[in-house]
């Protein structure tokens, strides 16, 4: 059993993600850096300088990988191991993703941690960054050489770069979230940033971990503590493509403690061992696979069927008839969940919840006379009777059901140049002689309809 990324991939991934692409010029670099690159280059300058683990060589790594794998619900990547004394994994490609851990990580790190390093190149994958985290890589770490044979050099602006190198610091948050979740709890995630800050492993000293995480927050309050601090920080961090260490494991270890994650965590577990049905059946909660603004505007049949789909069932429609600017005939208004307005993704509520979906829908004829027992709409305006032949309006006020109609001939004796025979001159309905196309009146209100003859006579 897997769950969706989305359920943990953390808000700042995500909004720096949109921020990226709607910078102007991103969409064209994208597109001309599509054309220039190649996944085949990796493959080769693996296949050809790295060594290739798997299930005859170095396999003890390689075994770490399946389990991780079908919790995060991924294929499993090639992995491999390239000579370098920096403690260093990374994954890159797009549709054929690849891991490669560094012999300096494998040095520094202990071996149990080795898989959550992996669960964390394994959380990139899930969250799909992989295409996003290869180009940004070639374009903020490459040569220009390189990037001016591609003739892309002027398509790298400087607000791009520092976006890029947002996005690529935040999306670490989500792939310790992975890690974490496959480990089920933070720890060893907060132990492997010990382990980058300058923990070796065979360094004899008892490290601690609340002393480590409270390093994030004695850095969090002096970089609050003036407008200066906060510029100094953008300086450190503008070209930086990974958050601090002791940020980073604060920012997993708190998530850890968030009741979401328990779900998701516990989740995992029964699931590794039975089933999908039976995990939701022993925590009774399913999490919710979008926040309920994105709902919004859609059509509601179509959301309806996305929330069945989730695992929900008691699910009611509630059409609202009053339209305002801008909606459009079945959109969805808004969606409440047991009576409460607004939902985040990832969050997990009971599956017998009682969903309710508001969406906009015009009244049926039926349902807007429903509305108004004993009465008829009249069928124009008072305005456009005037000048109409009195027979014709009759007719058609009795054809929608109107009978109590009283006719006033007004005879003149001089016929005007544009004067009809018959032509109405003044009505009213009850007294009211002015009134809209549409009005409601009752069955029995007394129409007065007073039209002009002319005397032929000399």
């Amino acid at each position: 059993m897997t769950l969706d990324s989305r359920y943990y991939m953390h808000n700042s991934d995500r909004i720096a993600l949109q921020a990226l692409k709607s910078i102007p010029g991103f969409t064209q670099l994208l597109k001309a850096f599509m054309k220039v690159w190649n996944e085949k280059q990796f493959r080769i300058q693996n296949m050809s300088s790295n060594l290739r683990i798997n299930e005859k060589q170095l396999s003890k790594y390689y075994d770490m990988l399946p389990p991780i794998c079908e919790k995060l619900g991924i294929e499993i990547p090639e992995l491999y191991l390239t000579l370098d004394v920096n403690p260093n994994a990374y994954t890159y490609g797009d549709t054929k993703p690849f891991i490669v851990i560094t012999s300096g990580l494998i040095e520094t790190v202990p071996e149990e941690l080795i898989p959550t390093v992996l669960a964390h190149e394994c959380g990139h994958i899930a969250c799909h960054h992989c295409l996003y985290t290869t180009m940004g890589s070639i374009l903020l770490n490459g040569t220009s050489s390189l990037l001016s044979f591609w003739g892309i050099t002027d398509l790298v602006t400087i607000p791009i770069q520092i976006a890029f190198y947002y996005w690529m610091r935040c999306s670490e948050y989500s792939a310790d979230r992975a890690a974490a979740l496959y480990d089920g709890t933070s720890d060893k995630i907060v132990e492997m940033c010990m382990r980058f800050s300058g923990l070796d492993k065979d360094i004899g000293i008892c490290a601690d971990k609340e002393t480590f995480l409270n390093q994030a927050l004695e850095y969090k309050a002096l970089t609050d503590e003036s407008a200066w601090n906060k510029t100094l920080e953008f300086l450190m961090l503008s070209k930086a493509d990974h958050p601090l260490n002791a940020v980073r494991a604060y920012e997993c270890n708190e998530w850890t403690k968030e009741e979401r994650f328990t779900k998701m965590a516990d989740f995992l577990n029964i699931a590794a061992f039975d089933d999908e049905t039976t995990a939701i059946e022993y925590l009774g909660e399913i999490p919710v696979t979008e926040a309920s603004k994105s709902y919004i505007g859609k059509n509601y049949i179509e959301i309806s069927e996305k929330i069945k789909g989730i695992g929900f069932s008691k699910i009611s429609l509630l059409k609202l008839t009053e339209k305002t600017a801008l909606v459009k005939e079945g959109q969805v208004l808004n969606i409440r969940i047991n009576d409460k307005d607004g939902f985040d993704i990832g969050e997990w509520y009971p599956i017998d919840s009682e969903i309710i979906i508001e969406y906009y829908e015009a009244e049926t004829e039926e349902e807007v006379a429903a509305a108004h027992p004993g009465q008829i709409r009249i069928p124009d305006s008072s305005r456009r009777y005037i000048g109409r032949i009195y027979t014709e309006v009759v007719a058609e006020l009795q054809e929608k059901g109107f009978f109590e109609i009283n006719l006033e001939e007004h005879k003149k004796s001089k016929k005007g140049w544009l004067s009809k025979e018959g032509e109405i001159s003044r009505i009213s309905i009850n007294g009211q002689t002015q009134f809209e196309k549409g009005e409601w009146f009752a069955e029995k209100a007394t129409i007065e309809i007073i039209y002009h003859t002319f005397n032929t006579e000399n």
